[in-house]
């Protein structure tokens, strides 16, 4: 079940990049919203099993559908709101109609949650910077940095295992700044079509690694 949380879950958040990629100024999330049900039905079943100690004995055999699921509703956060989901907002999507959690989160599978979706971030960067907005991929930026600082803080003092997934949120940084520096400062040398196709030749790159 696990499992299936998972895949899901990437299928939630490849429909929110098709959305954006296909209509930027008004995404239609249909696809999304559809996905993020099957997840929730499949927790509800999911919850029969782990109540009580058994919650903690099988965590990590459902911690990845956990930690997925949050990177996709992060994603779909942000682009909404354009904030980080915080863990009382993770929450309420497992509260019942009185307010009561029908199962638990823990903070170590939202943060690891959020290490992921910094990925998601910097793929929607480029594909921002592709589109000619600057600015709006420079906040973005700035909070992949602030999110590296904080967890760099976290993984010292608070969580050792998050170290593994710093590297590959440093990475992210380096991509989105890239495109950021080459639409600044190549845009003033080559005509638009020319920057846009470097920066776009960095998605494309991404999306080799990811599927490799």
């Amino acid at each position: 079940m696990s499992r299936d949380i998972t895949a899901l879950s990437k299928k939630m958040i490849f429909a929110l990049h098709r959305a954006i990629q296909a209509n930027s100024s008004n995404p239609n999330y249909k696809e999304a919203d559809q996905r993020q049900k099957e997840i929730i039905a499949l927790f509800r079943k999911l919850a029969g099993d782990i109540q009580g100690l058994h919650y903690h004995r099988y965590s990590r055999s459902f911690s990845g559908g956990f930690e997925e699921f949050i990177e996709a509703i992060a994603f779909y956060h942000f682009l909404i709101h354009k904030t980080v989901i915080t863990k009382e907002q993770v929450d309420g999507y497992f509260k019942d109609e009185q307010g009561q959690m029908w199962v638990p989160v823990k903070t170590e599978d939202y943060i690891l949650g959020l290490a992921d979706f910094t990925g998601e971030l910097m793929r929607y960067a480029i594909h921002v910077v592709s589109t000619g907005k600057y600015d709006q991929a420079m906040v973005i930026c700035k909070l992949l940095r602030k999110i590296d600082l904080d967890f760099d803080i976290i993984a010292t003092s608070y969580m050792p295992q998050l170290s593994k997934k710093l590297g590959a949120l440093k990475g992210s940084i380096r991509k989105v700044e890239q495109a950021c520096y080459t639409f600044q400062i190549r845009g003033s040398e080559y005509p638009k079509e020319m920057y846009l196709t470097i920066i776009k030749n960095h998605q494309d790159q991404y999306e080799q690694e990811q599927n490799s």
